[in-house]
């Protein structure tokens, strides 16, 4: 029996996650990019170059919110979709421990690691006393932060992408508002604008935070008790985050080097112009990073149930995506880059033509940053950690710095533009070459880029109904002819016939406040030693499962089926109710 691809709701949930995802990582650059606007215009071009000059002492505050924070997010994403959500909860526990007791560390170093950071910097004077402000702030302030970005990233895998979302609109709104109190209306300068940013996060956290642990909704329950038991899961969130946090050292690692780089080279007076054109990569940033983390949200649980035709569905389309508003960015800076000047502030008669020019050649490195995004996102889902690592390294460091300084030496400021474009292909052919080389010596699994299977293990049955009585009836016959046409023992058969119009028959009749929207995923597989029936639906939370006796004649029938050999499992996944029945064929009991 050929298979109907059963991806409604996933596709669904797909745009939806991309949606809140957009919408949470705007909401995170957002408060940035209008942070350096005001910072700008409010106080002068010398203020946006210490904010960039400050850059790589916060990214080295944040390693803790990007390594358990995201890694964290990918492993349990993973382990919801096998149905383990004991593990998950030792995750998230070390998690939320970890993101507050790194920064933490730093805080009471304050007054050694912020001199100290000025003088690897070389800074002195006006600018070295706005970058002491900023990293005096951050340094307090960060262990909160750190634990909102953490939770915001959880929060999102654990079916609440828009309680997620809400929590960083609502922290960088607050942000921006205080930003504009504390800069215009009081002497705090630098020192008040980094304030507004700690108060946005903890007021934001405050509202948020709670609100999820109160949710009825949320599989996931942190604790930090018997972590011995699942030392192999926190090794695995470990490794899940590498790749993040490479992307963050090595990013710190490249603005600081550039900012020597470009003082050294071509002098205090571009080094505005610099920060202004890298200031408005976070524009991009904003749209392409929310889209490919789509990835780690959707397709994690995909991989951790072997779905893998709806892993490349997922990949697809976040592709098609990600490359379609790299495209829309690319125009706007080639069209308007003035306006772009002038939201930052930058009037400088002298070097404003510079900047103009240098933002378009800048717009043209952008579709190329999408597709190493992408696999920066997709190789860690899948366990591929060291290439996903290894985009960022090559992309950040290796090729990124010998290519930028070559080309300040040779063109000046253009050129180091310019070297961006060239650095950006140059890591994706690399990368390319890297997983061929892996691919064909056996250290990565053969075939595309994708390197996951084309199909889905076992012969499958799959298809998307509504719910209704009909529906069950239809179902359950095409159920029965999958099973006749398999192989299936008459026994299994009827009990997968029987779970089919009882789980569709609850569905409709309690799943939907909505009579008239009622859609159900279902796929049955049969593999070497097992048959599996699964069902996925939007409706409101039910654990068929927890199902006593007496609550109602539905239930009955589904204890009838947890007395027989079936074995039944419930998971709230991606904000999606999945139900799946699972038996040994005949031969393999």
């Amino acid at each position: 029996m050929k298979a109907v691809m059963n991806d409604y709701l996933i596709r669904k949930k797909i745009y939806k996650y991309m949606f809140t995802s957009v919408l949470t990582t705007v909401a995170l650059q957002l408060g940035n990019v209008v942070d350096a606007m005001i910072v700008g215009n409010l106080i002068g071009s010398e203020a946006n170059a210490a904010v960039s000059a400050a850059i790589p002492f916060v990214y080295l505050l944040q390693v803790a919110a990007f390594l358990m924070g995201t890694g964290g997010a990918v492993t349990i994403a993973v382990l919801l979709g096998e149905r383990d959500s004991k593990a998950a909860g030792r995750v998230m526990g070390v998690c939320m421990a970890a993101s507050v007791a790194y920064p933490l560390i730093f805080t009471f170093l304050t007054p050694v690691t912020v001199p100290a950071y000025l003088w690897l910097m070389g800074l002195e004077g006006t600018i070295a006393d706005m970058v002491r402000q900023i990293t005096t702030v951050y340094s307090l302030g960060m262990p909160l932060i750190s634990l909102v970005i953490a939770m915001s990233n959880i929060m999102s895998v654990d079916s609440h992408p828009t309680l997620s979302s809400a929590l960083l609109v609502t922290s960088n709104v607050i942000n921006l508002v205080c930003d504009v109190l504390l800069v215009k209306l009081t002497p705090l300068g630098l020192t008040g604008s980094t304030l507004a940013t700690v108060i946005g996060y903890g007021i934001g956290g405050a509202i948020f935070i709670p609100l999820y642990f109160l949710s009825r909704n949320r599989m996931v329950k942190p604790t930090l008790k018997d972590l011995g038991q699942y030392g192999d899961k926190l090794l695995l969130t470990c490794k899940n985050g590498i790749p993040n946090t490479v992307y963050l050292v090595m990013n710190m690692i490249k603005v600081f080097a550039i900012n020597k780089a470009v003082v050294s080279i071509l002098g205090n007076d571009l080094l505005s112009v610099f920060a202004v054109a890298n200031n408005t990569q976070q524009i991009t940033q904003m749209f392409l990073n929310g889209i490919t983390a789509v990835i780690a949200s959707v397709a994690g649980v995909l991989y951790g149930e072997k779905d893998y035709a709806g892993m490349r569905n997922v990949f697809r389309r976040v592709m098609t995506a990600g490359v379609s508003i790299g495209a829309i960015v690319t125009a706007l800076f080639l069209i308007a880059p003035g306006v772009l000047a002038d939201l930052y502030g930058f009037r400088d008669p002298a070097l404003r033509p510079v900047l103009l020019s240098v933002l378009r050649i800048f717009a043209l490195s952008f579709i190329f940053y999408v597709f190493n995004c992408i696999i920066q996102n997709y190789y860690k889902v899948i366990g591929q950690t060291f290439l996903s690592s290894a985009d960022s390294v090559l992309e950040l460091v290796v090729l990124c710095i010998p290519l930028s300084v070559a080309g300040m030496h040779l063109f000046g400021i253009k050129g180091l533009f310019a070297a961006l474009i060239i650095n950006e292909i140059l890591t994706l052919a690399v990368i390319n070459l890297i997983r061929i080389i892996m691919q064909k010596t056996g250290r990565m699994p053969g075939g595309d880029m994708l390197a996951i299977p084309r199909e889905n293990e076992g012969s499958i049955c799959e298809m998307t109904v509504s719910g209704s009585d009909t529906a069950a009836v239809d179902t359950s016959k095409v159920i029965a002819s999958f099973c006749t046409e398999n192989g299936v023992s008459e026994e299994d058969a009827l009990m997968m016939r029987l779970a089919t119009e009882e789980i569709i028959a609850n569905i409709a009749e309690y799943g939907y406040k909505d009579r008239g929207r009622k859609y159900i995923d279902i796929c049955l597989k049969r593999t070497a030693d097992r048959i599996i029936l699964r069902f996925r639906d939007d409706g409101i939370p039910f654990d068929p499962t927890s199902c006593t006796t007496d609550s109602s004649e539905v239930a009955h029938s589904l204890e009838m089926l947890k007395k027989a050999s079936l074995d039944m499992k419930y998971m709230r996944v991606i904000d999606l109710n999945n139900t799946i029945f699972e038996v040994r064929a005949d031969g393999c009991r």
